[in-house]
């Protein structure tokens, strides 16, 4: 009998015990699976890293601004860079063409310096020198040696320049063409400042046949400055 009620107790101690170890262990367990108040990042945790935190605020960063590095060198919307219509040089620079008023008023513009004149003329011009008119005259100057003597001119500023192989002076700031053949200019005789009028194709000079030698020269030379090539 004392033998049965021992054992019973150690049954039950044994039983009691394993109860309170199993306890333990449950509450151990509980306590282990709530949320930590305070981690890094867990739920309800008032510390850590909040969401968003870090380096810049939200939308900051490396995002283009209106203006800043959109577009490249002159593109749309492009505050920086080269901006259009920019460069070496200014806008009308270049060959400027001399006034209307500098042909036929024997004045000297700059702009005819360096062959300037030829390409600056305001009327249509060219044809004599393709095909020169001698009207029945040998030994006329060419258009390159009345070419040579206005760009001469043109270098040392002057307006007159000795018609070869004539004692006349041409005023080529003078000649004024017109159009299809007439010329008018003025030129030096002894001395004396003289006008004259033309026709390139007929040969006329003040309405008579430029038949002698210095007057087919003349008129030849005005010819030249108001319908050649310059070349």
């Amino acid at each position: 009998m004392a033998v049965r009620c021992s054992l019973q107790r150690l049954r039950w101690v044994a039983t009691a015990g394993l109860a309170l170890a199993l306890g333990a262990d449950l509450l151990t367990a509980a306590s282990l699976a709530r949320p930590i108040r305070g981690g890094v990042g867990g739920p309800a945790s008032g510390a850590g890293v909040r969401p968003g935190a870090g380096w810049g605020a939200p939308g900051a960063g490396l995002t283009p601004r209106p203006g800043v590095g959109a577009g490249g060198v002159g593109g749309p919307a492009s505050g920086a860079g080269v901006r259009p219509g920019a460069g070496w040089g200014a806008p009308g620079v270049g060959l400027t063409r001399a006034p209307a008023a500098a042909y036929g008023a024997a004045v000297y513009h700059p702009g005819w310096a360096g062959g300037g004149y030829w390409a600056a003329r305001p009327w249509s011009a060219g044809w004599y020198g393709t095909r020169p008119v001698g009207w029945g005259v040998a030994g006329l100057a060419t258009g390159a040696a009345i070419a040579n003597s206005v760009n001469s001119a043109a270098a040392q500023q002057s307006t007159v320049f000795v018609v070869p192989q004539t004692s006349y002076q041409l005023n080529y700031a003078t000649v004024v063409a017109a159009p299809p053949s007439g010329v008018s200019f003025v030129y030096g005789a002894n001395g004396v400042t003289l006008t004259a009028q033309g026709d390139c194709q007929s040969g006329l000079l003040n309405g008579q046949p430029a038949s002698g030698f210095e007057a087919a020269q003349l008129l030849n030379a005005a010819c030249v400055v108001a319908y050649g090539s310059g070349q």
